[in-house]
């Protein structure tokens, strides 16, 4: 899976935040993406297509963008049997830095696992020059799923992002 993949979910959006109120937060199940999450507000679904290698593939973001240009997103895309064979690290590897991209930092990179089921994952804090990224990154199968928080250091480190990644659920 080509790193710049990533990177448009990561970077495509100006950064900057605005605090929640944890009441915000209401339940959201997503059918297609096997998934369910607390989201802050509104939810609003897109798709496109994209490159990786000779492949097309169908990337799902569902978002919540807040005042002041704070976004909670969750992405998910599946790859192909041949990518999905491959070893978890490398792959969460170069999710994370393609959304670091040339000019970003990691500030903390932590190995997770998520579920009953316990999916190979990871934790990780970027800043990049336009704000900071705080991303779940989750490996189900030949799914891989992004959770992020995009917006100011304060938001991404906040009670109410802590909430949003851990209400984060895989389901069948």
């Amino acid at each position: 899976m080509r790193t710049g993949t990533f990177a448009l979910v990561g970077l495509c959006l100006v950064l900057s935040a605005r605090g929640l109120d944890a009441d915000e937060f209401k339940p959201f199940a997503s059918s297609a993406g096997r998934y369910k999450i607390l989201f802050p507000g509104p939810v609003k679904t897109q798709t496109t297509d994209i490159k990786a290698g000779k492949d097309t593939l169908k990337l799902t973001l569902d978002l919540v963008e807040l005042k002041g240009d704070t976004v909670f997103l969750v992405s998910f895309v599946d790859t192909s049997e041949a990518v999905a064979k491959q070893p978890p690290g490398p792959r969460l590897n170069k999710v994370r830095d393609g959304n670091k991209g040339e000019n970003g930092k990691v500030l903390e990179d932590k190995d997770v696992t998520i579920g009953s089921e316990k999916y190979p994952g990871r934790d990780v804090l970027i800043e990049t020059p336009k704000g900071y990224i705080r991303n779940r990154i989750v490996i189900a199968g030949n799914r891989l799923y992004q959770v992020m928080i995009q917006g100011s250091k304060e938001v991404v480190t906040s009670e109410s992002a802590d909430k949003f990644l851990a209400s984060f659920e895989i389901t069948k």
